[in-house]
């Protein structure tokens, strides 16, 4: 696949992301709450869920000036066609509809950081089916990216961002079911973290 429509795809992922990371905010501010949230109680990987997609970010943008460096660069060839390219496209064009609905069912309720105590309990739009739809439309994010550009560095940065947001996910549980008791509880016991059905455990 053509270098350069890969690049566009990139721009335009670039500017509906930076969309969806600053619109929300002007919103929630507007609202006269704290869109920003908290670090209490955040764990240090938690705390680095901010570093780690703004590096996916960086390294984004900087394929789409300096790929003929990049691409080449710890590259897994066996992973290089034009047809997981555009399966790593679509990938993150659901990311993107994953994220979108999150921020919208959220409202003024989204926090870049961990809850705070204005946060309300949101159980509908795309919530009803998960938990964490803006966290899984990040890990599509950094999955299609590695799909799109196969190389180590998107595979690191995509492993950091995972395990980062999907501790941010818990710590955000563990704070939702301490303020909201039961009704968090009977909600977390229905509706899967990133899938629409609970995974049980094993005792």
């Amino acid at each position: 696949m053509e270098t350069i429509f890969i690049k566009n795809f990139f721009i335009i992922s670039i500017f509906l992301f930076l969309i969806g990371f600053f619109w929300p905010l002007i919103i929630v501010k507007k609202s006269g709450k704290n869109p920003h949230g908290t670090h209490k109680g955040a764990s240090v990987l938690t705390r680095l869920s901010s570093v780690s997609i703004f590096l996916w970010l960086g390294f984004i943008i900087s394929y789409i000036f300096f790929n003929y460096i990049l691409e080449r660069f710890l590259r897994f060839e066996f992973l290089s066609n034009d047809f997981l390219v555009l399966t790593g496209m679509i990938i993150i064009s659901i990311g993107f509809i994953f994220e979108i609905l999150g921020i919208l069912a959220l409202g003024i309720n989204f926090r870049i950081e961990l809850p705070t105590d204005d946060t309300e309990l949101i159980t509908s739009g795309i919530y009803r089916v998960m938990r964490n739809p803006i966290v899984f439309g990040i890990f599509l994010l950094v999955i299609g990216s590695f799909l799109i550009i196969p190389t180590g560095i998107t595979l690191l940065i995509g492993i950091f961002n995972i395990f980062t947001f999907n501790s941010k996910a818990i710590a955000e549980e563990k704070y939702l079911l301490s303020k909201f008791g039961e009704d968090y509880r009977n909600y977390k016991n229905s509706v899967g973290r990133y899938l629409p059905f609970r995974i049980a455990k094993k005792i």
